[in-house]
């Protein structure tokens, strides 16, 4: 048998290596002729690459939706020039010091989104603040450029937005508001604004994604805001955040940068939070949100739950502290009590609550779901006015 065996393995092994040693050169041609016939239609080649490049993704078509919304904004700003008393300046300086005049002027740039068809446009207050005059340029549909003034209608420090109002017979159009709700981490975003007084001709675009969402903590308001590594130069304050849809997300309002240059991180307040700023001021002229009167602590996770109730099963804001003659203790809310749900919306953190509440006005009513001595509960409040305050922020301010 094993002399069979060595009799027929050599023929067999034999024919596997010539099918290879074939198999080889047919592919070996087969990449020949490919090559023969790209140095002979050259084209074929480009229209390849051409291919490739078109399944680029490309933002043209969002920029084209929401550009034309956005504006330029100019506003000459007086200012103030505080001297020391006489007494302390020195003697060889007060003839000089006299002749420096009171007050300065200079001109702020920004740029601002048109949110209404009447003439709106949203801002960050900074760029406007303290400012006597108010020039808005855009484009019109002809592209023919369009200068017109431009009035305060209110603003919010809260949230460092302005609204304005558009004095003129041609407005820009009103741009597509998109959902900051749905905003995720990683999600590619675009940022709109006039770089430089001596570019107010052009806007310039910048690309990122979100890189976070939430309040950054130091003293700054209490704001979710995006997050985002898209580069925010000088001038883009009030700018468009937007999607690749072409749909406003957000208001630029700030960026942290150790250079001082636009290469640090953006911050743009929710366009959600943002269109309830102008709701109310185009309704009344001030922002007036929803009041509750409670101070929380952070959100309970499993080890607190475990802690203060024996389950780790509890999420929502232990109420600590509930102040005194608010909408809260009237309706009958308790400190020890724990806030799961607002309007039947889980909560996801402090600062999503204390939005959920403020997009509210005052006299409207909210139903907090509670969680008390082991047992859930829903409890009807109709807010008030005043300012939201939680632990945290208490002890880090």
């Amino acid at each position: 048998m094993k002399k069979v065996l060595q009799f027929i393995g050599w023929p067999v092994i034999s024919g596997v290596l010539l099918a290879l040693v074939l198999m080889q050169y047919q592919q070996m041609q087969q990449v020949r002729r490919v090559l023969d016939e790209r140095a002979e239609n050259p084209r074929s080649a480009t229209a390849m690459q051409s291919s490739v490049q078109i399944s680029t993704p490309s933002f043209a078509d969002a920029i084209d939706r929401a550009a034309p919304s956005v504006v330029s904004i100019h506003s000459t700003i007086r200012e103030q020039i505080q001297l020391p008393p006489v007494e302390e300046i020195p003697a060889a300086l007060r003839d000089l010091l006299q002749n420096i005049p009171a007050e300065r002027l200079w001109e702020s740039l920004g740029s601002g989104v048109a949110v209404s068809n009447q003439g709106h446009i949203l801002t960050a207050l900074h760029v406007i603040e303290g400012a006597e005059d108010i020039e808005v340029h855009f484009y019109n549909a002809q592209q023919a450029s369009v200068t017109a003034s431009a009035t305060l209608v209110g603003s919010d420090p809260s949230t460092d937005l302005a609204l304005l109002k558009v004095e003129s017979g041609m407005l820009p159009p009103a741009v597509p508001i998109g959902s900051s709700d749905d905003v995720r981490v990683g999600d590619a975003v675009l940022t709109i604004g006039y770089p430089r007084r001596d570019l107010m001709t052009q806007k310039s675009v910048s690309s990122g994604i979100v890189s976070a969402l939430g309040i950054p903590r130091d003293g700054l308001p209490i704001v979710e805001y995006i997050q985002t590594d898209a580069a925010m130069n000088y001038g883009n304050s009030g700018g468009a955040l937007i999607n690749t849809q072409g749909e406003l997300i957000g208001i630029n309002s700030f960026i942290y940068s150790e250079s001082g240059n636009s290469d640090g991180i953006g911050f743009a307040v929710p366009v959600n939070k943002a269109m309830i700023v102008v709701e109310q001021l185009i309704a009344q002229g001030e922002v007036t949100p929803g009041y509750l009167g409670v101070i929380t602590g952070e959100m309970l996770t499993a080890e607190t739950s475990t802690s203060f109730f024996g389950t780790p099963d509890i999420d929502g804001l232990l109420i600590e502290q509930v102040t005194s003659g608010s909408p809260a203790e009237v309706a009958g809310v308790r400190a020890g009590d724990v806030m799961t749900a607002i309007d039947g919306s889980a909560i996801r953190s402090v600062i999503s609550a204390i939005e959920q509440i403020n997009r509210k006005a005052p006299g409207q009513t909210v139903d907090l779901r509670i969680f008390r001595s082991g047992n859930y509960q829903t409890i009807s409040v109709v807010l008030g006015t005043g300012t939201a305050q939680y632990r945290t922020q208490l002890q880090e301010g």
